[in-house]
């Protein structure tokens, strides 16, 4: 039993104040009304989803009234009374429609006295406020019937009134005392066939409630009597208190036991029957008792907050040093505004907090599972014992559950290389760590599967280690796709390392006959050069050059397919030193001026390569040089991932329609014996193998400005 017992208890009290009416008459009247609340608080369980439809109608009735009791507890205005109910009810109903109407029987009419929601203004009055007379509307007809109503659907009765909307569902009870209906309680919601009967019976029994509320509101004058009566049932009360399965402590203003029990003994551990407690000053009580919780100081710096505030209190967590977990409830106790003590409860929730955490355990354990129902789950324990499996293991493993839960996952699917590699994740597992690795099983058919396992440790609520929980994606085709691409990169590589040896024998080949070519036509032209006309020195020129072009092209096509990124080693190089003597190295004419604007980064990069990309961009810009004054300017920007330096010119320019053309192969706009078409081709190569990329910008006889990306 919890205070909310011992509260029903009294307040009911309250309420039956009657001038003639003897304490045995009140009791006796709040046994029959209450019978099912002192049963269940008698023998209060945990709500589990086992219990039938009835079993949890009566408990989520016992609720309601527990928490109309407890929130009318001190409450002595009919109007903050009504708000109260109204407020309950509709959190109860589920609903943004309740209203409460006092009947004013002289007047045979029916007001709205208290609502909730839309129905109040910001200020918290009653928005557009319906009087009705008796028998108007379906309110009007039960505040003369006394006969409570479920409507199912208002659009098929005559007498629905609608207030600031148009509801389809509709219940409307009496508050009837002395068998005059004093009030009514209407609830209203969108939907039709939204009430039901154990609503009704619920709402109907918080009416009754509310009558002897409104009763002991009308009678408030006659409290003097009333305490002096249960003073004289102290005997009694103790006697039930006795029974509760709560910790109860009653105070007076000056912090006296006034009552206790048997069960707040034990919870504090005060080794003396509770009626020897009956006086003492429980001043230093908090201090001498901080010692059984987890965080005294909090214990006590909260009690003296709750006793310096005098406010209602509900629910507070405690956590004891032994890990039960009580729930503490204050009631302040004011009479007339003054105050006369006060009513501490203490509750084990233990039970319910740990049911709570497993529940949430669970939660949390298999919601990444159910999200990923492709991925195959097993359970084991510290044996490596299997628990369980869900059916996505099945289909991966070929066995079914039952032929695999007891076995020991390492003898049915491993072999003694995998084990190994098992043992080792085992070992981490135990040390608390989460892992990922690869294993290669047998299924049921005896087919090899390679299986990607992510395993983590299993904890219960004593956080111990109990086994542990893994995650099997079947990775078998990916690995399939990997050895072919392996096999493919093999071949590749194979064939690029051929097709460059083959470069070389062909430039090998080619070039042996040209340089013979060339020196059979220097040798002709020379023992021939009295007898040769002008015509003829200017062919041998022409082929002088066209043997020349094929030099240089060979040579580029074997630089080109000598480009490649095996066995290439990377070095931090410096910009600045790399160019600076790269330009002392060149033959620069001198109308050409050279400038790098800024100091230039440094990168990780293979020396040869990057001098290569600079090389080309350098040499190009001097070829096409066409001005007295040419220069060529060297900068560069960054970003996050790249810098990028440019090489600009003011040379011939090129036009827009062969900025990308020149970055192919055998692309050279202008004609002349050392361009190969093949150097800017050689630099695209480069940088793509190593992150970056090229570009230009540029237009005719204004020069040209090519920027090369370059990956930090």
């Amino acid at each position: 039993m919890e205070l909310k017992g011992l509260s029903s208890l009294i307040k009911q009290l309250e309420t039956e104040r009657l001038k003639n009416r003897s304490l045995e008459a009140i009791i006796s009247f709040i046994r029959q009304e209450n019978n099912q609340l002192k049963q269940q608080l008698e023998s209060r369980v945990i709500q589990t989803p086992n219990k039938t439809k009835s079993e949890q109608a009566n408990q989520q009735l016992i609720g309601v009234l527990d928490l109309v009791i407890t929130r009318l507890f001190g409450m002595h205005d009919v109007y903050e009374i009504a708000r109260e109910i109204a407020s309950i009810l509709a959190e109860y109903l589920g609903t943004n429609d309740c209203v409460i109407y006092a009947v004013l029987e002289d007047k045979q009419e029916v007001e709205q006295i208290a609502a909730i929601g839309d129905k109040l203004t910001p200020t918290d009055e009653i928005r557009n406020k319906l009087t009705l007379k008796f028998g108007e509307g379906i309110v009007g007809a039960v505040a003369v019937s006394g006969k409570p109503e479920i409507i199912v659907n208002t659009a098929k009765d005559s007498r629905y009134i609608p207030d600031i909307t148009n509801n389809l569902s509709e219940l409307t009870v009496p508050i009837i005392l002395n068998n005059k209906v004093i009030g009514i309680i209407d609830s209203e919601h969108p939907d039709a066939n939204f009430f039901n009967v154990e609503q009704l019976k619920t709402v109907e029994s918080v009416a009754r409630l509310a009558a002897l509320k409104v009763k002991n509101a009308l009678n408030i004058k006659e409290r003097d009597q009333f305490e002096r009566e249960l003073l004289t049932s102290e005997t009694r009360l103790s006697s039930l208190i006795s029974s509760l399965e709560a910790g109860i402590l009653l105070e007076n203003e000056n912090r006296e036991i006034v009552l206790t029990n048997q069960k707040f003994c034990d919870l504090f551990q005060i080794p003396v029957p509770p009626e020897t407690l009956i006086g003492q000053d429980c001043t230093n009580a908090a201090q001498e008792s901080k010692a059984l919780f987890k965080d005294p100081e909090k214990f006590t710096n909260r009690i003296d907050y709750i006793l310096k505030t005098r406010k209602k209190v509900l629910a507070d967590e405690l956590v004891m040093v032994n890990d039960v977990v009580l729930e503490r409830d204050y009631i302040p106790i004011f009479s007339n505004n003054e105050y006369l003590g006060h009513l501490w409860s203490y509750r084990d929730v233990s039970l319910s907090r740990n049911y709570q955490k497993s529940l949430e355990a669970q939660r949390l354990k298999y919601s990444n599972i159910i999200s990923n129902m492709n991925l195959g789950l097993m359970e084991v324990d510290n044996e490596d014992r299997i628990l369980m499996v869900n059916k996505s293991f099945e289909k991966m493993s070929g066995y079914k559950e039952h032929e695999l839960v007891g076995k020991k996952g390492v003898e049915v699917f491993l072999d003694s290389t995998s084990k190994k590699v098992l043992q080792e994740q085992i070992e981490n597992r135990i040390a608390g760590k989460s892992n990922n690795y690869e294993v290669v099983i047998k299924n049921k058919q005896g087919e090899p599967r390679h299986w990607l396992v992510s395993g983590g440790p299993n904890y219960n609520l004593n956080n111990e280690l109990v086994g542990s929980i893994g995650i099997h994606l079947d990775i078998s085709e990916q690995k399939r796709l990997a050895f072919q691409k392996e096999s493919l990169l093999k071949k590749l590589k194979k064939s690029n390392e051929e097709l460059e040896e083959y470069a070389h024998i062909v430039s090998h080949d080619l070039k042996s006959p040209l340089r013979n070519v060339s020196a059979l036509a220097n040798w002709i032209k020379t023992d021939n050069l009295e007898l040769l006309k002008e015509e003829s020195i200017e062919h041998f020129k022409q082929i002088e050059l066209t043997l020349e072009k094929m030099d240089n092209l060979i040579s580029g096509i074997l630089q080109y397919a000598s480009v490649s990124d095996d066995a290439v080693v990377n070095e931090e190089v410096d910009l600045n030193v790399l160019i600076t003597t790269m330009i002392q190295t060149l033959h620069i004419p001198k109308n050409i001026t050279i400038t790098i604007v800024k100091q230039l980064p440094k990168l990780v990069f293979n020396k040869l390569q990057i001098q290569q990309v600079f090389q080309n961009l350098i040499m190009n810009a001097i070829e096409h040089a066409n001005k007295p004054n040419s220069m060529i300017e060297i900068d560069y920007t960054e970003t996050d991932t790249h810098y990028e330096v440019s090489v600009k010119d003011n040379g011939v320019g090129i036009e827009t329609k062969y900025h990308k053309k020149i970055f192919k192969m055998f692309k050279s706009i202008h004609q002349k014996p050392s361009n190969s078409g093949i150097g800017l081709a050689i630099v695209k190569k480069i940088l793509t193998m190593n992150g970056g990329d090229i570009r230009v910008e540029s237009t005719l006889d204004s020069g040209a400005t090519f920027f090369v990306a370059l990956k930090k």
